[in-house]
């Protein structure tokens, strides 16, 4: 119990309070909307791309554990069909968003909440199993997720103009970059390694802010029912179905299965947030999504910590 507590207080709540000091401030006026919206813009443009090449080019993909990532990833895609089949058929949510409730299930906030809580906790070696996860997930889950996005927005264009749409993509970008450099084990020059580590750090606590902004405002739906719902599949169902996988079909070793069981007790992806605000889908429902489950992973990445 004391080492639960200890968990929560020096690694989850100093992530969670950022995203509060937003909410507090977007309830006195001092940031509205709009000032989410640009600060959403800068996390898109700059700093998740930045982000996502820093940890591509520098990620170890040789030590990446492969039973380990299967397990994981069909445990995402099962996650992401039933959030867009609920969200779509149960609740007739508009088709982006049905996709981005989707992503928001399945994608951990692991980037910008469940590795600087490793990392603070337990030091480098227990954050490399997260660092493979978040380096499938961007190369798959994210990348995908925005293709899908740009194509159903560019539907009526030709193939061509899709095809530019979706290339220059920033994110996408960055994945196809950071991958290069990370297979090839280029250097990066120094002065653009400093630029890049000051502009990615940025991009946590700014996405955490917005989000804090967004609601602080106003709920406009009438019912909460899909929220709740899509918090219990993130924190309850996916690290116990992630479980069961190991055990049933993987024998991982305790320094593996112990990060991705913790990753998977993670909040909702805010990537998926960060995307509904991108491209102008409904953010209501996802915001609340991962404000309670961002509140009730105090209580489970605390207890996927003490594995």
């Amino acid at each position: 119990m004391i080492c639960m507590i200890d968990h929560f207080l020096n690694g989850v709540l100093p992530i969670f309070s950022i995203g509060a000091v937003g909410f507090f401030l977007g309830k006195r006026q001092v940031f509205n909307f709009e000032a989410a919206m640009v600060l959403n813009k800068f996390v898109m443009l700059i700093g998740v791309p930045s982000l996502i090449f820093l940890l591509l080019s520098k990620a170890p993909i040789s030590e990446f554990n492969g039973r380990m990532l299967s397990g994981y990833f069909f445990t995402e895609v099962v996650l992401y069909l039933t959030g867009f089949l609920i969200a779509k058929f149960f609740f007739k949510r508009e088709i982006k968003e049905a996709v981005l409730i989707g992503l928001c299930i399945a994608l951990t906030n692991h980037v910008l909440f469940v590795l600087p809580i490793a990392e603070t906790l337990f030091g480098d070696k227990y954050a490399k199993p997260i660092i493979s996860i978040i380096t499938m997930d961007g190369v798959i889950l994210f990348a995908g997720t925005i293709i899908l996005l740009d194509f159903l927005k560019t539907q009526g264009l030709t193939a061509a103009q899709t095809f530019k749409k979706i290339i220059l993509n920033p994110p996408l970008i960055a994945v196809l970059v950071g991958l290069v450099f990370g297979l090839s084990k280029s250097k990066i020059p120094t002065g653009i390694e400093v630029f890049l580590n000051a502009v990615a750090v940025s991009a946590s606590p700014v996405l955490l802010f917005a989000l804090g902004i967004i609601l602080s405002r106003p709920y406009k739906g009438t019912k909460l029912t899909l929220p709740i719902i899509m918090a219990f599949i993130k924190l309850v169902i996916h690290p116990i179905f992630l479980g069961f996988i190991f055990a049933i079909f993987f024998a991982l070793q305790t320094e593996f299965r112990n990060p991705a069981i913790m990753t998977a007790a993670a909040p909702c992806g805010l990537m998926s947030f960060m995307l509904a605000l991108n491209y102008k889908v409904q953010v209501d429902v996802i915001a609340r999504a991962i404000l309670f489950s961002s509140i009730g992973s105090t209580i489970s990445i605390s207890l996927a910590a003490t594995l």
